[in-house]
């Protein structure tokens, strides 16, 4: 997924946005947070333990937290491109990818992005978070952050059966939290190719060899899903934080508030804020803090309507500059993939049967009354590698970065060069069901397979791409989209990788134990897909990337 990593430090924003007390209005909170997604309500619940915090949650979509669509396991696909759940936010036209528009599904409704996740638990490893610390973030490491990761889950062992089913002996338990309240822990309905997933990468010699959670774990395994085995439901931040909280007198929260602007008071030496103007111009002020959690597309379009942000962006709109910072909207990444399809032997299930009434109504029927059947499980087979594993040891990114690259970039590039070799830089998994080649655009589609049958998806994602985009405001109304550009395969780098992953993903389906569940030992591609080779690889990447 995107991500707005500012080049500017966040520490500096915070104290840009210290507020003060203010009594124009009766509608006045210590903390007003604009975003009630997976950060936001994470913040709301922790601000709100204490008594004496008074906190306002401003969000712009819905409570689905009783839902069954957010809840089951298996219908996550449905949310997608449907604007009840999703703000479904297009980028321009990708000059170096087609030209293609690309739809980036992003969670609209309590909880974010982790109520339409494919509700995966995967940890970043030892060294990716300890380069926020070496990019200058004093205090952020893996060391000072476990803890906190610890803090917010649950962790849930398998049974012994799911354990070797799923080849998931090498838990550490001690790695993990045993009282948060995400609940983690290992799907116990799965199929044949849930089980020859990681033996699959055993055959390669890619298997795990310890636990994911380790700081650095490379290979092939199965994840960790927020799942929460009573009722067979989603663990996600409504549910997790929201819920518990939501009878607290002190936490107030206003679903279909969308943040207009910030209000921002403008004195000598600073630029104060004291409070949030959202939907129809309704007001709310803060006493303490303005915390802005509205994720990589809303923060920057909050920040720029409120008058923070790049001048010649700024007045080409007509809002008036109150701080000169052009680095909002700017170093924005995003997590690209590639999918490839491959028809699966006769009598395997896949989301592909829910396109039967039928079988939908009767998989919809039991999950409702009894939380088991197809609807109550998703897929959790999922693999780390670095370059060198899946075939491109020898493929290295340039050392010498320009000095004449925007501050903070360079330094980024050369942490990314520097461990390049050694990290996780790819993440393989597998979607049990068809993806529509070509359907980038339009995520509504995106799981629906290409033509009449059951297939599985190879998905390979790039971890640490290179190209850098942004995202600005296209308007001074709040409810006009901003203008995505993540800029996709800008830097060459970046298709070398995808190139390497792509063939990779090819190799893994002739592998046994996968290629056995596979039509011609994988050698049988759902329509829309074909064998890749170097004549076609780089255009078939290009029509087919999509955003994670």
């Amino acid at each position: 997924m995107a991500s707005f990593r500012s080049l500017f430090k966040l520490f500096c924003f915070q104290a840009l946005l210290s507020t003060a007390t203010t009594s124009r209005t009766v509608q006045s909170y210590d903390y007003i947070i604009i975003g009630g997604g997976t950060a936001g309500l994470t913040i709301a619940s922790r601000l709100s333990e204490d008594p004496q915090n008074s906190v306002l949650v401003l969000e712009a979509g819905t409570d689905h937290s009783s839902d069954i669509n957010v809840l089951a396991p298996g219908l996550y696909t449905g949310m997608y491109g449907n604007p009840e759940y999703d703000w479904d936010y297009k980028t321009v036209r990708q000059i170096h990818a087609n030209n293609q528009v690309t739809a980036h599904p992003r969670g609209k409704q309590l909880g974010g992005s982790s109520a339409i996740n494919f509700l995966y638990w995967t940890h970043a490893s030892q060294q990716d978070i300890n380069s926020w610390g070496e990019l200058g973030n004093a205090n952020w490491s893996w060391e000072a952050i476990d803890p906190f990761f610890k803090r917010s889950e649950q962790f849930v062992s398998p049974s012994g059966v799911v354990e070797q089913d799923l080849q998931t002996g090498n838990i550490v338990t001690t790695l993990y939290g045993d009282n948060g309240p995400i609940v983690n822990t290992f799907p116990d309905i799965y199929g044949p190719i849930d089980e020859a997933w990681p033996r699959t990468f055993q055959a390669l010699g890619l298997e795990v060899k310890s636990d994911p959670r380790d700081g650095l774990a490379l290979g092939g395994y199965t994840n960790l899903l927020n799942l929460d085995l009573d009722g067979r439901k989603r663990s996600y931040a409504a549910t997790a934080y929201y819920l518990p909280a939501s009878k607290r007198p002190n936490l107030k929260v206003i679903t279909g508030a969308l943040a207009e602007r910030i209000i921002l008071e403008k004195g000598n030496d600073i630029v104060t804020a004291n409070g949030v103007q959202y939907s129809n111009k309704t007001t709310a002020h803060a006493k303490k803090e303005v915390i802005l959690s509205a994720g990589s597309i809303g923060s920057p379009q909050v920040l720029e309507l409120s008058g923070i942000g790049d001048p010649n962006i700024l007045k080409k709109q007509g809002i008036e500059v109150l701080v000169n910072n052009r680095n909002v909207g700017e170093n924005l990444q995003d997590h690209v993939y590639v999918p490839i399809g491959f028809k699966v032997n006769t009598g395997i299930t896949t989301l592909d049967n829910f396109t039967d009434p039928a079988f939908f109504d009767a998989a919809y029927e039991e999950y409702a009354a009894n939380a088991t059947g197809p609807l109550a499980s998703t897929g959790a087979s999922s693999g780390l590698s670095s370059y060198p594993q899946i075939g491109c040891g020898n493929l290295r990114p340039s050392a010498n970065f320009s000095n004449a690259l925007a501050p903070g970039l360079k330094e980024q590039y050369e942490l990314q060069a520097k461990y390049f070799s050694s990290e996780a830089v790819t993440q393989e998994l597998t979607v049990s069901g068809g993806m529509s080649p070509l359907k980038s655009n339009d995520s509504s589609q995106l799981f629906l397979a290409s033509s009449p049958g059951n297939f599985l998806s190879l998905l390979g994602v790039l971890e640490h791409p290179f190209s850098r985009g942004s995202t600005h405001i296209a308007s001074s109304s709040p409810s006009v989209y901003p203008i995505l550009d993540p800029n996709y395969l800008s830097h060459p780098f970046d298709l070398n990788l995808l190139t390497t992953i792509a063939y990779h993903l090819q190799s893994l389906a002739s592998v046994s134990p996968l290629s056995t569940y596979l039509q011609g030992n994988g050698t049988i591609y759902q329509p829309g897909y074909y064998p890749l080779n170097e004549t076609n690889i780089e255009s078939f990447i290009k029509a087919n990337l999509q955003s994670e």
